[in-house]
């Protein structure tokens, strides 16, 4: 499914990862790198993701007017995101203009010189990116409940930070926390489209072939079962609707034989339209518009997500009935159909990203020291029983495990009390 994956590592830990398609009229480029906001102290929450928008805001050789310029002006696309525990630039051009775009982008990753007054500017675009995910419920209800399964650890806390952090946190603190954190040995080039392997190589190894890893290398911090966990937040805002959003912790990515059971159980729980949650609480019920289940996964850790949006006089019916299917999973094992159906559908959807995005899911699992082998990832679909499934929730999926955040309308007075009578199942 992968034939053409190749993997070389440089001296200095950096790996380039490419993927060809000979027939391709573009190609995909990105730096990955595992630091995200798990990486941080309390007092850095943000920085992560401050650093991910200046370096697009001018090196020595570039404005951020012509870093855009360089990318779009040739039809291209260029942007970045952060995560917990990675952080990634990314473009997408033209394939003969493959070369110029790693030359922008190694430029901004490597060359950014945080100017003063642009970083200025930027704490308040950031303040505003914050004010605007804090303007919607559902954000609000899911930072919540992130902090709620993971309380007093980084995993906790917002991938943004909180405002004061990103309004006088000094440059030079940014500056030292990049330079202890993207390291050559987590740093990871991939490449997709009409492209040559060697090729690639020899311009990352250009580069930045001769940069050396910090003396120190500050690792995140682990992630513990003593880890606390909260069991309820309840906000109170000037909305219609009640928002509901419900996580039970999970193994994370290193455990290889769990974490394709853990797919099938949120993909028959509330993944797709012919999963429970939607054609019981949504199409039979009529609860909610909006109702699904997903996962959020860590190498030594994740989540397993509920999220679910209604009227505020149905909150304790839909928290009710979403529990109800949880327990369901808990006491019956998926009948012979509805397991085939759920195979199908995660297998088609690998597939499926396997032909649109390989390259993301490769270079993610490289990053992260984990094999990026499709065949055996649809092998171990092929493994997982209606028992396993069942086991698994019977082991995770319990009331005692549950967090539940709630954002709901300034009218609702039912007590912390009453919704945790409601979390009783």
């Amino acid at each position: 499914m992968l034939d053409t994956l190749q993997v070389t590592q440089l001296s200095n830990g950096i790996k380039i990862v490419t993927l060809e398609r000979p027939t391709a009229e573009s190609v995909q480029i990105a730096i990955h790198v595992r630091v995200g906001s798990r990486n941080e102290t309390e007092a850095e929450n943000g920085a992560s993701h401050f650093i991910e928008h200046m370096l697009f805001k001018g090196t020595k050789k570039r404005n951020a007017k012509a870093i855009s310029q360089a990318i779009e002006g040739q039809g291209g696309s260029i942007n970045a995101f952060t995560d917990k525990d990675n952080t990634c630039y990314y473009a997408k051009v033209p394939y003969d203009r493959a070369f110029n775009a790693l030359e922008v982008l190694s430029d901004l990753y490597y060359n950014s010189i945080f100017d003063e007054r642009e970083l200025n500017r930027e704490r308040q675009v950031i303040a505003e990116e914050i004010f605007m995910y804090d303007d919607h419920p559902d954000s609000v209800a899911m930072d919540r409940l992130t902090g709620q399964l993971w309380s007093g650890h980084p995993l906790g806390r917002p991938i943004l930070g909180p405002v004061e952090n990103i309004l006088s946190i000094p440059r030079e603190r940014l500056l030292n926390y990049r330079a202890s954190q993207y390291a050559p040995s987590r740093t990871v080039f991939a490449f997709y489209g009409r492209i040559k392997h060697d090729k690639c190589v020899k311009a990352v190894e250009k580069i930045a072939g001769g940069l050396v890893n910090p003396n120190v290398l500050r690792e995140p911090e682990p992630f513990s079962r003593a880890c606390p966990q909260d069991a309820l937040t309840v906000t109170h805002r000037g909305i219609q609707q009640t928002q509901l959003a419900f996580g039970w912790r999970t193994p994370g990515l290193l455990d290889a034989t769990r974490i394709p059971t853990l797919a099938f159980l949120s993909c028959a729980l509330g993944e797709t339209m012919m999963s429970r949650l939607f054609q019981n609480i949504r199409e039979r019920k009529g609860l909610c518009y909006s109702v699904s289940s997903g996962t959020m996964l860590g190498l030594d850790c994740g989540a397993l997500l509920v999220t679910a949006g209604c009227d505020t006089k149905k909150a304790a019916n839909c928290t009710r009935s979403v529990l109800a299917e949880v327990r369901k999973l808990i006491e019956k094992p998926l009948p012979a159909a509805e397991l085939r159906r759920t195979h199908d559908y995660l297998c088609g959807r690998f597939r499926l990203r396997m032909d649109s995005a390989p390259i993301s899911w490769a270079a993610g699992r490289i990053l992260f020291g984990l094999e990026a082998n499709p065949e055996a990832t649809l092998e171990a679909f092929h493994q997982v029983t209606a028992q396993d499934i069942q086991a698994l929730a019977a082991e995770l999926l319990t009331a005692d495990r549950l967090s539940l955040a709630v954002v709901t309308s300034e009218k609702d007075k039912r007590t912390d009390a009453a919704w945790e009578k409601l979390m009783a199942y």
